[in-house]
C-alpha cells in the first residue's frame, strides 16, 4: 500500500509541474561530471522558440526532504502565470550527482550558476535565459543559503531574493537547541532520517498542524525512495553548512523578502528578524500565521499572494515593514 500510495502522490506533483508547463531536463555543467536534474519552462530550454517578449525568471530552490515537485508543487502553477520557471534538484537529491569532493551550500551554489549562465554570458545550458532576462532566486530551509550565496555569486544577474524559513545566521549554539528541542544528539540525525520513527519525527516537527496519522509502510517507501538514497552526503552537507563562526552573513544588493511560519520548530520566528538585521535595510520580513516550517505547504494561498506581490511589485524603499 505505502508504495502505491506515494507513487500516485509523486505522480501527482510530477503532474502539477508539467500543467505549469514545465518539462524536466538534466545538464553536466562542469568538468566533474556535476550533472544537475531541473524542470524549466521549454521557453528556456534548447531547441525552442523564444517568447516575445521574454518574460522574467524566478529559479525556486528545494530543502532537505522529498523531490523538488513535492515540496513547489502549490507554487508552480500560480508562479507559472507570472514567469518561466527553473527548479532545479540540489545535489545528492534525486538525480543531480557529482564526481567533486565538496559537499557544502556554497558548491550547490557554484553548480546552479553554472548551469544558469553557462559559465559565461549566454547559458550553453538553458539558452532561453539571455543576459537581458530578469532572473529572482526563491529559496526554502536550510538550502535558502544556497540561494543567498547564487544571489551573490550572480550579482547583477539576479533582481529579487526570497528567503523561506531560512536561517542563514544561525550558529553552533542554534543547531545544539534545535537537537535539544527534537531529542536528537546532533541535527544531521533529524535531517537526515535513517529510519521510519525519525521519519516520523521530522514529519512531525516540519509541520504546525501534522497528520496525526501515517501508515508505517508509507513512511518505509518514503524513507528509501526520498531520505535514504545518498544519506551520507546529505549529512556531509548538513555539516558543511558554511554558517556560524567564520561565516558573515552581509547585506545584499538586491531587495529580499524574508518569509516565516509562525509556529517553525526548527527556525524559531524570532529568527526571521535577526536575519532583517543582518541583511540589512533592503529587507522585509513577512509572517505567515497560523504555519510551522513549511509555509508554502502549509497556506500555500496566502505563501503564493506574499511571494508574488513582492516578486510582481516594487518593495518599499526602506525595506523596513515587517509584517505579521
Amino acid at each position: 500500500m505505502g508504495f502505491g500510495v506515494v507513487s500516485l502522490l509523486n505522480a501527482v506533483f510530477r503532474r502539477m509541474f508539467t500543467s505549469a508547463g514545465l518539462r524536466p531536463a538534466s545538464a553536466t555543467v562542469d568538468a566533474d561530471d556535476t550533472t544537475i536534474h531541473f524542470w524549466a519552462h521549454p521557453s528556456l530550454q534548447p531547441s525552442s522558440e523564444q517568447q516575445q517578449p521574454p518574460r522574467p525568471v524566478v529559479v525556486l530552490i528545494h530543502g532537505f526532504g522529498p523531490d523538488p515537485t513535492w515540496q513547489w508543487a502549490a507554487q508552480a502553477g500560480p508562479l507559472s502565470r507570472h514567469f518561466d520557471l527553473v527548479v532545479p534538484t540540489l545535489l545528492f537529491f534525486g538525480a543531480s550527482a557529482t564526481r567533486a569532493p565538496a559537499r557544502s551550500d556554497a558548491f550547490q551554489a557554484a553548480a546552479l550558476a553554472a548551469l544558469l549562465t553557462g559559465g559565461g554570458g549566454a547559458s550553453s545550458h538553458l539558452p532561453g535565459l539571455g543576459a537581458g532576462r530578469t532572473l529572482h532566486v526563491v529559496g526554502t530551509s536550510y538550502d535558502g543559503l544556497v540561494a543567498y550565496h547564487l544571489a551573490r555569486e550572480l550579482h547583477r544577474r539576479v533582481g529579487k531574493v526570497a528567503l523561506c524559513d531560512s536561517d542563514a545566521c544561525k550558529g553552533a549554539e542554534d543547531d545544539r537547541a534545535l537537537a535539544a528541542r527534537t531529542g536528537v544528539a546532533e541535527v544531521a540525525e533529524l535531517l537526515a532520517p535513517a529510519d521510519t520513527r525519525a521519519l516520523r519525527r521530522l514529519m512531525a516537527v516540519c509541520a504546525h498542524r501534522p497528520v496525526k496519522y501515517i501508515p508505517e509502510c508509507l513512511l518505509r517507501d518514503m524513507l528509501r525512495k526520498y531520505f535514504g538514497d545518498k544519506r551520507e552526503d546529505k549529512i556531509a552537507l548538513i555539516k558543511g553548512i558554511t554558517t556560524g563562526e567564520g561565516f558573515q552573513l552581509d547585506p545584499l544588493p538586491q531587495e529580499v523578502l524574508i518569509i516565516w511560519g509562525e509556529f517553525d520548530q526548527i527556525f524559531p520566528v524570532e529568527k526571521a528578524h535577526k536575519m532583517k538585521e543582518k541583511l540589512g535595510e533592503k529587507a522585509t520580513v513577512k509572517v505567515i500565521p497560523n504555519t510551522g516550517h513549511l509555509p508554502q505547504q502549509e497556506d500555500p494561498k496566502l505563501f503564493n499572494q506574499t511571494l508574488l506581490d513582492f516578486l510582481l511589485h516594487p518593495s518599499a524603499s526602506n525595506g523596513s515593514a515587517a509584517a505579521k
